[in-house]
């Protein structure tokens, strides 16, 4: 919601006139059908459906590609700060490539020396490597080809499209696997296509033109453990990192569970194929998909709070119906949805980690921070699948049941710490910070309001903000383009008497006026609240007014209250509302409000007149020319 002017040099405006940033979005599309197109192969190469240990093998497979980003993950990080970014992520897809397309020899070769299950998961932890490579320059290449402020649709865009290729992945990955069990062609098909997809990702990114990139220069840091522990220091002393990369843990753990267990449920629900476990698994992607799309036009306007509550929440409840699907025997349909559930809440937790990080760590440590938190993350996934697929647990589906209850009930736990620490301003409850939370969405969402300039309200201390009256939102913008004191404001008795805005505005510490019989008692109560160090929001004109007509009598309570309490007097003005007479017509309708907050008046010449209504009438006078002359920038 806040801005500022760009550069000069400032990559395009609309993020899909971005040529650099299709590109790597192309690219990482493409590569994410590569990532996973000869699961159903290899799951086929050890036996497949006819195992009672389905899920076992399942996770092998997961188990072995993650593998590599925990133990090589700051490496590739701090390789990422090193190296070329792009050339990185060229050579890693050639490499993936050429071993890809020899999987239909190399996995026969290692069953013959006696590797067993192991011999599908060695090639898919070198896969799994030349991906941990991958990941960090990845991350850290995008900020630099794009704006700030186009991180989370940037990075909702390419998780919508690397889903979308995991749905391809996963159905055309079952489909094959089916016609080569009828005898229509080889395994070997899936290894060629997949080595194809790597192929034709490599070409996408060497188009990318890193020379009008962003990226700052910066020294580098000698050695490679000196550097390695400069990325693990920095994560776990800023907080708000290491508090993300935790969600983003919580995210992978559950994630490992459930990919897992997809055969399985699909088996024991309503005995279906290779193809209907890739379609299902597709479900999870079609899931992500939606919700990085959703992403993409609510995301950026979305308190990170709330995306990473509801991510969180949304998870949380869908696995546990899942759960319920598997134990009542509810169906496909249900399923199906609760799949999809699943990966609409991972789109908005997954989308909400990566454009965090990427805004909060400067480009000279973000391939490192990237490393650690692929290590923190893979680890969990590692850790969940590697404690489903290395024990040899006999009927091991029986427990799937198990497995997706206690998923459900970690992202639930997750949501009650996460909830916790982001309810940090104890002097409000915490329903209220969620109703303020949403008001902010919809102040930056529904009213697409900017704040023109830099915010200059005091953190502490008491503080007026005098503002023109535009529109009844103008309350809900003043309190959402400052983004450290709650604000009360004069308010209607009869506004403030309706049920449910009586509760929001009495939290608000709004102050109720008799606009027929005001007397002194709301004079009182707005001394006591800037007495007590407190932010009063108040409009000299009263009331707004349609514009083109003339502007209601100037009242002067501001300069009353600012000489009896010693408020700093902070101007605003507000523009771009859309006008309506009817308050509640004005809160449904659409604006495009911008917001100045201007300099501190300076009262210092009514020092010594503080009892005066005449310095009074003068300070209110005043403000208001403050206020009008911000409106002429």
């Amino acid at each position: 919601m806040l801005t500022s002017d760009p550069p000069q040099t400032a990559p395009p405006a609309r993020l899909l006139l971005n040529r650099n940033f299709l590109l790597l979005w192309a690219a990482y599309g493409i590569s994410a059908i590569g990532d996973h197109l000869s699961e159903m192969a290899l799951l086929k190469q050890r036996g497949g459906f006819e195992r009672d240990d389905v899920t076992r093998v399942q996770a092998l497979i997961s188990f072995g590609f993650f593998l590599p980003f925990v133990f090589i993950g700051p490496v590739a990080g701090w390789w990422a700060d090193r190296f070329s970014r792009k050339w990185t992520l060229i050579i890693a897809d050639v490499l993936r490539g050429v071993l890809v397309i020899n999987l239909s020899l190399l996995v026969p070769h290692l069953a013959q020396l006696g590797w067993g299950d192991y011999s599908i998961v060695a090639p898919i932890v070198v896969i799994g490597a030349l991906a941990a490579f991958f990941s960090p320059c990845r991350q850290a290449l995008l900020p630099t080809l794009i704006r700030d402020e186009q991180l989370v649709r940037a990075n909702a865009l390419i998780s919508a499209l690397g889903t979308i290729g995991t749905i391809v992945s996963a159905v055309i990955g079952g489909v094959l696997v089916d016609l080569a069990v009828r005898g229509s062609f080889g395994l070997h098909w899936n290894y060629r296509l997949d080595a194809l997809t790597f192929a034709l990702s490599a070409v996408l990114v060497a188009g990318i033109a890193t020379r009008s990139s962003r990226a700052t220069a910066h020294p580098k840091q000698p050695g490679l453990i000196a550097p390695i522990v400069t990325g693990f220091r920095y994560v776990a002393q800023h907080r708000r990192v290491l508090q993300i990369i935790s969600v983003g843990v919580a995210f992978w753990a559950a994630a490992g569970v459930v990919v897992s267990v997809v055969p399985a449920l699909v088996r024991d629900i309503f005995g279906g194929s290779f193809a209907d476990a890739g379609v299902y698994r597709g479900l999870i992607g079609i899931g992500l998909a939606s919700g990085a799309a959703v992403m993409t036009v609510v995301g950026p306007t979305m308190p990170l709070q709330l995306r990473v509550l509801l991510g969180l929440g949304g998870g949380a409840f869908w696995v546990l119906a899942l759960w319920l699907a598997y134990v009542l025997t509810l169906g496909q349909i249900f399923a199906g949805v609760c799949l999809f559930g699943i990966g609409g809440a991972g789109a908005m937790l997954l989308v909400t980690v990566m454009a965090a990080l990427q805004r909060f760590v400067p480009d000279s440590r973000r391939g490192r921070v990237f490393g650690v938190s692929d290590m923190a993350t893979m680890g969990a996934m590692v850790a969940a699948s590697g404690a489903l697929g290395l024990p040899n647990i006999p009927r091991l589906d029986d427990f799937v049941w198990l497995f997706l209850l206690a998923t459900g009930l970690g992202l639930a736990v997750t949501f009650w710490i996460a909830a916790h620490f982001y309810h940090r301003d104890r002097s409000i409850s915490f329903a209220f910070q969620w109703v303020w939370w949403f008001v902010h969405f919809y102040v930056a969402f529904w009213c697409r309001a900017k704040r023109i300039g830099p915010c200059r309200v005091p953190r502490t201390g008491p503080v007026m903000l005098a503002c023109n009256h535009a529109s009844a939102v103008d309350p809900l913008v003043l309190e959402c383009t400052q983004p450290h004191r709650l604000v009360g404001f004069l308010v209607a008795r009869e506004h403030y008497a309706m049920p449910i805005a009586h509760w929001v505005m009495r939290n608000a510490r709004c102050i109720p006026v008799n606009r027929t019989r005001p007397g002194k008692s709301f004079l009182r109560q707005s001394l006591e609240l800037l007495r007590s160090g407190g932010c009063l929001g108040i409009f000299p004109h009263g009331t707004f007014h349609e514009p083109g007509e003339q502007a209601p009598q100037i009242k002067h309570g501001v300069g009353y209250l600012a000489l009896r309490s010693g408020a700093t007097i902070i101007p605003c003005h507000i523009s771009g509302a859309t006008f309506s007479r009817s308050p509640f017509g004005s809160l449904l309708r659409r604006h495009k409000v911008r917001v100045r907050y201007g300099d501190p008046v300076d009262v210092s010449a009514f020092a010594n007149r503080t009892r005066d209504r005449a310095a009074a009438a003068e300070l209110s006078d005043l403000v208001m020319r403050r206020i009008d002359e911000l409106g002429r920038r």
